[in-house]
């Protein structure tokens, strides 16, 4: 309780991050809900799309891939329309070309989708395809993979076992990262935190980073490698 003498202490304003970016939430149509985060030049969104939900077609300046973490979803393309399944396609749809989605099922579908606008000179077959995810291996990690790679992007899927300690790297590329279940310690630069699902993290190139599993379990950890333009 304050007293007639005593001072409120004002609230400190929480610190922006850079390698860990805040969230800002959108919601579309109350049936698919974005958490979007700014990562330099490119927009992280994870989508929770409702059952039955219809993302409508639209188009915008910048190239968008995209994959989902369970289940299957419609996309549709420019008019076409293909079923991608759980962690094994990525769309890609071009700059100005009209792409959305349905949810068919009748259970929440996540997933997540990158926009970045590409120069002309970034080959972009017909502004639109359907990419399959491959079995691979981390050579940055030491550990198998699944990975997918793309005009101006790759990305990475890798299980790191309990308790696993990933030595610190300093990449060439941009990297963001998203884990996909348990929890997992990040160490940007002289930055620390621990992230589960629902936030993600982002190296600049050049930068300095390290990844802990802390948990009692294996963590699948997808990584979005971006290639400089």
């Amino acid at each position: 309780m304050l007293t007639r003498n005593s001072k409120e202490t004002p609230k400190r304003e929480k610190k922006m991050s850079r390698f860990f970016p805040q969230q800002k939430i959108v919601n579309v149509n109350g049936q698919v809900e974005l958490l979007a985060f700014q990562c330099e030049d490119a927009i992280v969104q994870l989508a929770s799309i409702a059952p039955g939900a219809t993302f409508p077609l639209h188009e915008h300046q910048e190239s968008q891939i995209g994959m989902i973490f369970n289940d299957n979803l419609e996309i549709n393309i420019n008019g076409n329309k293909t079923i991608i399944q759980s962690l094994d396609h990525v769309y890609v749809a071009g700059a100005n070309i009209p792409h959305g989605s349905k949810n068919l099922l009748s259970q929440t579908i996540l997933g997540f989708d990158v926009k970045r606008i590409i120069p002309a000179s970034v080959s972009e077959e017909n502004g639109s395809e359907i990419l399959r995810v491959v079995d691979a291996y981390n050579k940055t990690f030491g550990l198998p993979c699944r990975s997918v790679e793309g005009p101006w992007f790759e990305i990475m899927i890798t299980d790191i076992p309990p308790k696993k300690n990933i030595p610190k790297q300093q990449p060439n590329l941009s990297i963001m990262g998203i884990t996909l279940n348990g929890k997992l310690e990040i160490e940007i630069a002289t930055e620390k935190q621990h992230l589960t699902y629902g936030n993600i993290y982002y190296v600049p190139a050049q930068t300095s980073y390290e990844v802990v599993n802390v948990s009692n379990q294996t963590v699948s950890l997808l990584e979005i490698l971006l290639k400089e333009l």
